[in-house]
């Protein structure tokens, strides 16, 4: 699987405090919002009241200080599923290229957005993306209306780019010799599918890491679609050999195949609209 969706440790805890912008859909929490900090009033317990002579507690700059820097910093982050189409198209925070999106777009698909974006709030109801660049480009080619998005509301442009010089920097790529284990162990333990088998194939079929926002060579779409073409020939064939024993194939095997059949469909609908 594209490891493009991840949830990253900046600013991950929500707040109550969030204000979400007009139809916008605020999701559910994911955590508990930080409690208040209550300073101590100085009250004596039992009604005495404190000598007159004895020295008041100097004032806690430093923890005033330390708290305040810590507010800057987390802001106010909340769940949302946002509109596509009030997302801004503005690169200042981009990292990278957003190269291809087709593993990407399969994976989307496939099982769905996974791990949220981060935006910007931008009054009076537009976004600004900080970190996600290619879930976005790649939910705008499959025509999703929304994006699931960690919607930050209070975030200066400092912090903006260190969220999204973090979000590159702490990206580890996947090695060869863990998607191997991982595919051997699941192998022998009976869960391997052939949807899963089909994607870590895929994915050791090259040598290099699989680096969550990797920037691939251009490919040309007109001889894309000659390929293409001729690998639906071939599976047009495998197809009409296996419809005569379809019946007696596993159900597992079945639904698979099936879940395969209908996404192309819905791929050729859409295709014949454009």
């Amino acid at each position: 699987m594209n490891a493009e969706n991840r949830i990253d440790e900046v600013d991950a805890e929500p707040s109550t405090q969030a204000e979400v912008a007009p139809g916008v859909d605020a999701a559910e929490p994911s955590g508990a919002s930080a409690e208040a900090v209550q300073e101590p009033t100085g009250a004596v317990s039992g009604g005495e009241q404190p000598h007159a002579g004895a020295a008041e507690a100097p004032p806690k700059v430093a923890d005033e200080s330390l708290e305040s820097a810590t507010l800057r910093r987390r802001g106010h982050v909340a769940p949302a599923h946002l509109p596509l189409e009030r997302i801004d198209e503005d690169t200042t925070f981009q990292i990278r290229p957003v190269g291809d999106l087709s593993a990407l777009a399969t994976d989307l698909a496939r099982l769905g957005q996974l791990f949220p974006v981060d935006v910007r709030f931008r009054p009076p109801d537009r976004f600004q993306i900080i970190s996600g660049f290619r879930r976005v480009a790649a939910l705008r080619f499959l025509k999703r209306d929304r994006v699931l998005a960690r919607l930050h509301t209070d975030l200066s442009d400092e912090d903006a780019l260190l969220l999204a010089l973090a979000s590159a920097i702490h990206a580890e790529p996947v090695s060869r010799e863990q998607l191997e284990a991982r595919r051997d162990e699941l192998e022998a333990e009976g869960r391997l599918t052939p949807i899963a088998r089909d994607m870590l194939d895929k994915a050791l079929a090259t040598d290099e890491s699989l680096a969550p926002e990797t920037v691939e060579e251009e490919v040309d779409a007109d001889e894309l679609a000659v390929e293409a073409t001729q690998r639906l020939v071939d599976i047009n064939q495998d197809l009409a050999l296996l419809a005569d024993v379809f019946a007696d194939l596993d159900e597992t095997r079945k639904q698979e195949l099936i879940t395969q059949l209908r996404y192309s469909a819905d791929l050729v609908a859409w295709l014949e609209k454009l």
